[in-house]
């Protein structure tokens, strides 16, 4: 905008030199129109100021989360139009359905008076699991002209924890009827003694235990047993140490069902 500024301020000088009246009455209203709403968009995005609140921090999937941005003109003049977005990340809504769904819109367009404030207000359907950012929320105003624009971040993000579904495992028990595993691998790193394979050929340096003594006694030469590979069906426990975001004890904590059940609660990981 600079560059029409000094347009203007040439064409003014050549207007007077020439002693051209009109053509200077317009150059010097022009320049004061410039240089007036430059001032003004500078003014009005330094007297404005945002602050996020939400109704919580942490949430389970299916949970609605309201969110509220409270605008305020701190300065003597009235603004004639603010922008406000609050931004969310791409991963959060570019899903279908979204990870978070909206309700209401995150933009909106106010009037300010002076030392007056105005509210946007959305709420977020908690679809999946995660970590997400709020904001930060961004205000853009200018001068009634659309000459000058200006922006500022206003608000700092927030962050909103998403836990995801506690789901009650009917029949799962983690007591083994084996002494080592249940599951058989396709890999030989954990065999399993009560297990017989099958047998081979006696190596130097098999232990005493594994010798097949009933197939070393039939065919005269040594014999050693081969093993299944197995292991427990186990399940992945994960702590979170972040006090602020955890989840209340009674709903962290893994309940053991009536024996007529034989289930187990057990607190959603990610």
């Amino acid at each position: 905008m600079l560059h029409w500024i000094l347009v203007a301020a040439i064409v003014l000088a050549a207007s007077l030199i020439f002693e051209l009246t009109f053509l200077a009455y317009a150059m010097e209203a022009l320049l004061l129109l410039l240089v007036a709403s430059r001032l003004l968009a500078r003014w009005w995005i330094e007297s404005l100021s945002a602050q996020r609140e939400t109704s919580r921090v942490v949430a389970d999937v299916g949970d609605t989360v309201s969110v509220v941005i409270r605008v305020r003109n701190r300065g003597l003049l009235p603004i004639p139009w603010c922008l406000v977005e609050d931004l969310l990340p791409r991963a959060a809504v570019m899903f279908e359905p979204p990870n978070l769904g909206q309700q209401g819109r995150r933009t909106k367009l106010m009037m300010l008076a002076p030392r007056g404030t105005a509210e946007l207000r959305y709420e977020l359907h908690c679809n999946m699991r995660g970590y997400y950012q709020l904001g930060p929320t961004v205000l853009e105003t200018g001068d009634l002209f659309g000459l000058h624009r200006r922006y500022r971040v206003a608000a700092a993000p927030h962050f909103l924890m998403v836990y995801p579904k506690v789901v009650p495992l009917l029949g799962y028990d983690v007591r083994s009827r084996r002494p080592l595993g249940d599951v058989r691998l396709t890999h030989r790193l954990f065999e399993d003694p009560t297990r017989i394979a099958g047998v081979r050929a006696y190596v130097a340096g098999d232990p005493i235990r594994r010798v097949h003594w009933r197939a070393s006694a039939r065919t005269g030469t040594l014999h050693s047993k081969v093993y299944e590979p197995s292991a427990i069906a186990g399940m992945t426990l994960l702590l979170d140490f972040h006090r602020g975001l955890a989840r209340p004890p009674q709903r962290a904590r893994p309940q053991r069902a009536g024996d007529h059940g034989r289930g187990i609660a057990l607190a959603g990981g990610l």
